[in-house]
């Protein structure tokens, strides 16, 4: 376990020390009258058909705390529970993805890692993501909220959950054991051939002067499986976390049949983020934007939704 955290702490200096700047896609509405959200909501989960654009125009447009005083005022006008209204009014991913606006940032994290372990077989591909691509001070979050909700600890749930190299960097990377200094351990040599992992993560933590193409040829040399797949986002996060999650939402929207939950995981959980970084890195790098992608590969009432996170084009 000591030597992933070596790893950890050359790879992630400079991720997760200071807190990172925002650049969010949505921000607390002005002139905001939580009654009369409230009310407009109702009105329109009570319509018959449901009138769907009413609520993606408001959960879409408010911060979390506004969206919490909303959901505090319907309760108080329609006697009953705002998410429970939503479960029963909306379906498919349009219902996940205005469940998901209803929590804070960090329980909708909590929500999905719990997602990814629940039941048989365990979804790695979130599990990766999730950890891998939050911060230090993301996660220590996540885990006072997961315990919160579930009243489990986080790390205990993905120790039993993963197993061998794979569950030791997970665990170094959940215990924020990012930043551990490292000690000097160069006599392993980097030429050398059939590399244990241990050894080859205590070799890689003391070369910070490789490039990430370098150290990414490295992982794709020296270890697969879920093990490769999450050194690889630590380094793309490392390098540019706001690009990592741009090409995540371009594979998942050109994949065939859009992967839905993974377009929602990011909209939803990066809108008061970072969105609006990941927007300008999508162009750059896909040579198109966000927005169009959005709009040519999703529809219907879940593209508005994700259409208004978006926030416009660029």
């Amino acid at each position: 376990m000591a030597l992933v955290s070596e790893f950890l702490g050359q790879l992630t200096l400079s991720y997760g020390g200071e807190e990172e700047p925002k650049f969010p896609t949505v921000v607390p509405a002005r002139d905001f009258d939580p009654g009369r959200d409230a009310t407009r909501i109702d009105t329109a989960i009570k319509t018959k058909g449901v009138d769907e654009q009413t609520v993606i125009d408001i959960l879409t447009r408010r911060s979390t705390e506004q969206r919490r005083e909303i959901a505090f005022e319907y309760e108080r006008i329609a006697k009953k529970d705002l998410s429970v209204a939503l479960k029963g009014a909306l379906s498919g991913p349009l219902e996940a993805l205005l469940l998901g606006l209803m929590k804070s940032t960090a329980q909708y994290d909590a929500s999905e890692l719990k997602a990814s372990m629940k039941g048989l077989g365990t979804d790695e591909e979130t599990l990766i993501e999730m950890v891998c691509s939050r911060n230090n001070e993301e996660l220590l979050e996540i885990k006072r909220v997961y315990r919160e909700m579930f009243k489990k600890e986080l790390d205990k749930e993905v120790a039993g959950d993963t197993s061998g190299d794979f569950a030791k960097l997970l665990l170094a990377l959940v215990q924020t054991k990012r930043d551990e200094p490292s000690n000097c351990l160069y006599e392993a040599g980097v030429q050398r051939k059939g590399t244990d992992v241990a050894t080859w993560i205590s070799i890689m933590s003391q070369r910070s002067s490789y490039s990430p193409y370098d150290m990414k040829e490295s992982i794709r040399k020296e270890v697969k499986g879920d093990l490769e797949k999450s050194f690889l986002t630590l380094v793309e996060c490392f390098e540019n976390r706001q690009l990592y999650f741009a090409n995540r939402l371009n594979e998942a929207m050109k994949s065939k049949g859009a992967r839905e939950k993974v377009v929602t995981r990011i909209m939803v959980s990066r809108c008061e983020i970072d969105l609006m970084k990941i927007r300008s890195e999508f162009r750059k790098t896909h040579k198109r934007t966000l927005y169009q992608t959005i709009a040519e590969h999703t529809k219907g009432d879940y593209q508005k939704a994700l259409l208004s996170l978006c926030g416009g084009d660029d």
